[in-house]
């Protein structure tokens, strides 16, 4: 699957018919949950962002070698 289609997938569990109200508390709930997420696992998203980029050819960055 790629980001485009995943992106796709998680729009559609989306309720499309919400108060503005309902929006904005959804859209806030997720801000911090992600913000939550990202101190909770700063230092295995570094880790795995560095070994990721080690990865990287720099003549070829667009091909993955890691994957």
């Amino acid at each position: 699957m790629n980001d485009d289609e995943m992106a796709d997938e998680v729009v559609c569990l989306l309720p499309s018919h919400i108060s503005d109200e309902s929006a904005a508390v959804l859209c806030d709930f997720l801000a911090e949950l992600s913000m939550a997420a990202d101190s909770r696992y700063f230092g295995q998203i570094r880790r795995y962002r560095e070994e990721s980029h080690s990865n990287i050819d720099p003549d070829q960055p667009w091909q993955s070698h890691g994957d």
